[in-house]
């Protein structure tokens, strides 16, 4: 696993996607490494991809602090995409799932996230509205 983050860093996806699949069916954390994965398509705008490397890691989760992580991951791939406010949601869920897992801090961290993908949503809606605003 450690190779593939390697791999990925020196910006050599193809080889650390490559290894990454090879390894898949043998990982004993087989979530962490859907996840890299799921980053390393994310760097390349390979959003469905990416997308369905996520759904693959939710199927993956025994805990809320489990889908909690995996949900924090999706929304950072949704704020890429410039999908704001679902990435709000992702957030949001993340908060609650840890929150209920006892892990204060992290759920603050993805209340700050939910928050600032929310701002960016507004702060883009009211750039739109004005740029279309011909009254």
């Amino acid at each position: 696993m450690e190779r593939i983050r390697y791999l990925a860093l020196l910006g050599r996806d193809t080889e650390a996607l490559d290894e990454g699949f090879k390894l898949l069916p043998h990982t004993s954390d087989r979530r962490e490494l859907l996840l890299v994965l799921a980053q390393i398509n994310q760097r390349q705008y390979r959003w469905h991809e990416a997308a369905v490397l996520h759904e693959k890691a939710l199927r993956t989760v025994r805990t809320p602090e489990e889908e909690a992580y995996v949900r924090h991951h999706i929304g950072r791939r949704l704020f890429d995409e410039a999908r704001f406010r679902a990435a709000a949601d992702e957030f949001q869920w993340a908060a609650d799932l840890y929150r209920v897992a006892d892990q204060p801090e992290l759920a603050e961290d993805n209340r700050q996230a939910m928050r600032h993908a929310l701002q960016v949503h507004g702060a883009e809606r009211g750039a739109g509205r004005s740029a279309f605003d011909l009254s």
